[in-house]
């Protein structure tokens, strides 16, 4: 896959600009604060319809712009070609197109840019807490099965709405609001049972991957 070109406005500090680009590797070479992570970053918006840095349209729309404009041209291995087109809203709903054609959800934008962002914040997979292993399992799961976005999203919202009925409850074990508490309970066992299969075979199909890697990491030259 090559991205042949990348063109931003109003994205972060970029008022305006167009990069060629191509085949073979590529390095963004600059002083600090001059927008190198940034372009990394439009390249995952583009691809995922989100930042990596875990932040809102607000942030990353260009001061005194309401949206943000963001192009670029893919081909794949086998030689289609993607035009993928993303506005970013700093009030109200994104907008993708892929080739002209909108999208209206995001799994169907996922895998036309696939992209891997490797990054020093990457250690919280060693020392931080079990809930930011599993988020970043559940997006490598997305990544090689975007069908799986609902699921992993259905999670997200049950357990968003019933820890907004125990914050609303205030934790009262006789409160009205808990009244509906066995039915959310009994949507979590459901959904997180299933997402917990999907885990469990995703890890056991990128095993022997990763025994490879590491392998060949510490064995002896």
């Amino acid at each position: 896959m090559i991205v042949r070109s990348l063109q931003l406005t109003n994205f972060r500090n970029y008022e305006s600009l167009q990069l060629a680009l191509g085949a073979g590797v590529h390095a963004l070479v600059g002083d600090n604060a001059q927008g190198k992570t940034n372009l990394a970053e439009a390249l995952v918006v583009l691809s995922t319809m989100k930042s990596f840095r875990g932040t809102t349209n607000d942030h990353v729309v260009r001061v005194g712009a309401e949206s943000a404009f963001l192009r670029a041209d893919v081909v794949h291995d086998d030689e289609r070609e993607f035009l993928v087109e993303i506005e970013l809203k700093r009030a109200g709903r994104s907008v993708a197109q892929v080739n002209r054609k909108r999208i209206t959800r995001t799994r169907d934008l996922l895998g036309t840019l696939r992209t891997t962002v490797f990054s020093p914040d990457d250690r919280f997979l060693v020392n931080g807490s079990a809930t930011e292993r599993r988020i970043f399992l559940d997006d490598a799961i997305v990544a090689c099965d975007p069908t799986r976005l609902d699921l992993v999203g259905e999670l997200e919202r049950v357990l968003r709405q019933r820890n907004a009925l125990l914050k609303e409850s205030g934790w009262n074990p006789s409160s009205a609001t808990l009244a509906t508490l066995d039915a959310w309970d009994d949507k979590l066992a459901s959904v997180g049972d299933e997402v917990g299969r999907a885990r469990a075979e995703f890890v056991a199909t990128i095993a022997p991957l990763v025994q490879r890697a590491y392998q060949s990491l510490v064995d002896e030259p």
